[in-house]
């Protein structure tokens, strides 16, 4: 391929549940070949290759940081997506039993976690899940799973006798307390007017039977956005890449993800120095912009960044501008200092 002509650029619309989220960004209009490809030693190490010479490099640290960081920051968008189009009803924590497999041995624990996941799948093809495996400081294994799609009967789920409290604690190996989450029954009917209960004070905690290799503990999700928060620090702690766990978290093929629609906007912009001021014509056509909620959003890679009521988006697909808008609000007069710099 001959070199690059100029930059396209092109909207993209991730439509959520109950709202769209609309990009504008640039890509090149050529495809760019590169000299450098990443390239596995017999040793197991990650170089780079040249392609033309074979001559081998080591990447720069600064790389490396910024591979992770990116990693990380694509694997955040991913799990928020699913977050914000499915809906779990139960939270599990499981622990393995050392009596029956090495905990700390990540193939003996992966095994078991396809194999349960596997087996409810083929049993109930409603069942959906998202899962975060974690490792503790002593080298333990441990999975964290939202679950839906199924019935208490179906997970096999038995009253603990313990409830949820986020005032429970109790002391670690070194004396120091902290947060446990749950305690027996008794003491949270003893102590509750103590404190300002949250949604899950109070509710049932259960084993799930259907769990062969260990032990679990079951709650019922109360707080859809809460739950969310909760998980989403399992992400920044993960495993990351390891030999079996090769993904920060699982996910089953049968929850939703957005639909997605990528457009043509304009083509060959040929200063890439001015591509957003160059921009600015084409996406003042837009009519969402107007109506979008909350601030825009710009990042070095998006022109624009907006979110779109879905009710508002349709309205204005069939040419008709909603009543209860205020079309002199943010976007109205925007600019390139206040959009752009």
């Amino acid at each position: 391929m001959g070199g690059i002509l100029g930059y396209n650029l092109y909207s993209k619309e991730r439509i959520y549940k109950n709202e769209t989220l609309m990009s504008f960004y640039f890509q090149p209009n050529r495809k760019i070949i590169k000299k450098w490809v990443p390239y596995t030693l017999s040793s197991g190490e990650i170089v780079q290759r040249n392609i033309d010479t074979g001559e081998i490099r080591n990447y720069k640290k600064r790389t490396i940081l910024a591979s992770k960081t990116a990693s990380l920051n694509r694997t955040v968008i991913l799990m928020n997506t699913i977050l914000n189009m499915n809906d779990f009803d139960w939270f599990f924590t499981i622990t393995f039993d050392k009596q029956k497999i090495d905990r700390t041995n990540e193939s003996a624990v992966f095994d078991c976690y396809v194999k349960y996941v596997n087996n409810l799948k083929k049993q109930f093809p409603s069942f959906a899940y998202m899962t975060f495996p974690e490792r503790h400081e002593d080298g333990c294994f441990h999975l964290h799973m939202l679950v839906t799609g199924l019935t208490p009967k179906q997970m096999g789920l038995v009253n603990s006798g313990k409830v949820c409290c986020h005032w429970a604690k109790k002391r670690n190996k070194y004396g120091i307390l902290e947060g446990l989450g749950y305690c027996c029954k008794n003491y949270f009917e003893k102590t509750k007017h103590l404190h300002e209960l949250k949604e899950t004070d109070g509710e049932p905690i259960y084993n799930a039977t259907s769990f062969a290799y260990g032990f679990t503990t079951v709650s019922r999700i109360c707080s859809r956005e809460r739950c969310n928060s909760y998980v989403k620090k399992y992400v920044e702690k993960a495993l990351g890449s390891t030999e079996k766990f090769k993904k920060r978290f699982y996910y089953s093929s049968n929850l939703k993800v957005p639909d997605i629609v990528k457009k043509l906007i304009g083509a060959d912009f040929e200063k890439p120095l001015n591509l957003k001021y160059d921009a600015i014509e084409e996406i003042d056509k837009n009519i969402y912009i107007d109506n979008a909620k909350g601030q825009p959003y710009v990042s070095d890679y998006n022109v624009l960044q907006i979110k779109i009521d879905n009710a508002i988006k349709k309205d204005l697909d069939k040419g008709l501008i909603p009543l209860d808008i205020d079309l002199s609000k943010i976007f109205k007069n925007y600019n390139q200092a206040t959009m752009f710099d």
